[in-house]
């Protein structure tokens, strides 16, 4: 009986020749080493499909309390709902580095749907009333907040939501998505960080307050839309869909260039750069991602949990059991041990320093006095070692393909 060695002994052996019984098989480093390769982007897409999966479910049942809240509006359902969407931002967030290479979430071929799911900072005053004195828009602009413009917008309608949404090139237009329900249901964060509260919209809002059948309205079609734009990127990594078929048909190098350039980019720009320095520089909680509901710390911790997830091969869904295989640490290993040791340290490193930030919570409390100089305190030491490691997932993807990968944004 012949028998080939598993990957994990052959990391650990200077040998690739088998104990066989008796007809051992020869197996090259190259052949090893593209075996990895497969073994690892066949488990990256299992895990894509298991944390979409998730997202999409944990969104339908925010969907769930939201119908419910609109159908009977009181204090405890605008919380189950409150609660509804914080926990379906915990996959959600883990998704965030299967972007930046044109797949289902991004791509101009599946229609960009990551602005209409994810789309930040939004301007809220284009949707329902705030503080006087804030919100971007310009007050001759006749769309200007829809809930209340009812000359302008006597029904709603999904179609009406989708067309807004980034009117006249402006990206903070944004009307429907994760932040768009979460400004619904939490309002306007208009507290001192020092406070430490979120938004205080009162559930009255969707019962007394002016419009607030209106109100209701748009949070249910928003909700349907996010539920519809989820289920088209989840359906593309399904197995025997179109997207999934594709990339497992890719060459493996091409297949590895856009997992990295997805994970580096996240690590070095889009978290690092876009969600937490320009907060520190402009020491503004409209700058943090989900101001809101000051749930930010948890965004931090989940798009870093999300690249984590690719160096280490396994994503733990939200029912606890766990999708693993080769990952990435394993490929270079078999390559370049020594930049595989040096991306372990900076992996653990970033986790436990978003793990800082994610415990503190409250994080436009967090970034008052941070400058983004000054690398000694929690958020920026953490951008640093983010930076850090996107870099070297480029430099993991040069080592295992050969090919450039561009870390920025």
């Amino acid at each position: 009986m012949k028998k080939v060695l598993g990957l994990s002994l052959l990391l650990t052996s200077a040998f690739f020749m088998s104990c066989s019984d008796d007809d051992p098989i020869v197996i090259s480093p190259e052949t090893v080493i593209e075996n990895a390769k497969t073994t690892f982007v066949s488990n990256y897409v299992n895990i894509v499909e298991a944390n979409y999966n998730d997202a999409l479910a944990k969104t339908k049942d925010l969907q769930t309390a939201i119908n419910a809240f609109v159908a009977a509006p009181d204090a405890a359902k605008l919380a189950t709902a409150k609660q509804s969407w914080l926990d379906a931002r915990e996959p959600y967030g883990q998704t965030e580095a299967y972007r930046f290479y044109d797949g289902p979430i991004d791509g101009a071929d599946f229609g960009e749907i990551e602005g209409n799911i994810n789309a930040w900072p939004l301007d809220e005053a284009l949707i329902d009333y705030v503080a006087d004195g804030t919100g971007g828009q310009e007050a001759s602009d006749n769309r200007q907040n829809i809930v209340n413009n009812i000359t302008e917008y006597p029904n709603f309608t999904k179609e009406i939501l989708r067309n807004l949404s980034g009117y006249s090139e402006n990206e903070s237009n944004v009307t429907m998505g994760y932040h768009a329900i979460e400004f619904l249901l939490w309002g306007q964060d208009a507290t001192a960080p020092s406070a430490k509260l979120a938004g205080q919209r009162p559930f009255t809002d969707f019962t007394t307050k002016e419009n607030s059948e209106r109100r209701k309205q748009y949070l249910k079609l928003a909700t349907e839309i996010l539920v519809e734009d989820l289920e088209a990127v989840t359906k593309q990594w399904k197995s025997g869909a179109q997207y999934r078929t594709e990339f497992l048909a890719l060459s493996k190098n091409d297949a590895i260039d856009k997992i990295l350039t997805g994970a580096a980019k996240l690590s070095n720009g889009e978290l690092s750069g876009e969600r937490m320095v320009t907060a520190v520089v402009n020491q503004d909680q409209e700058d943090e991602h989900s101001c809101f509901s000051d749930n930010t710390h948890r965004d931090i911790y989940l798009n870093a949990k999300s690249i984590n997830n690719i160096i280490n091969g396994s994503y733990t869904k939200v029912d606890g059991t766990k999708i693993s295989g080769t990952s990435l640490l394993e490929v270079l290993t078999l390559v370049n041990a020594a930049e595989a040791v040096t991306l372990t340290t900076t992996a653990t490193t970033v986790m436990a320093k978003v793990k800082v930030i994610s415990d503190a919570k409250f994080f436009d409390y967090q970034i008052i006095g941070e400058t983004k100089d000054n690398n000694n305190k929690p958020v920026m030491s953490a951008v640093t070692s983010l930076e850090k490691q996107g870099i070297e997932l480029a430099q993991a993807g040069k080592t295992i393909t050969g090919n450039n990968i561009d870390s920025e944004v």
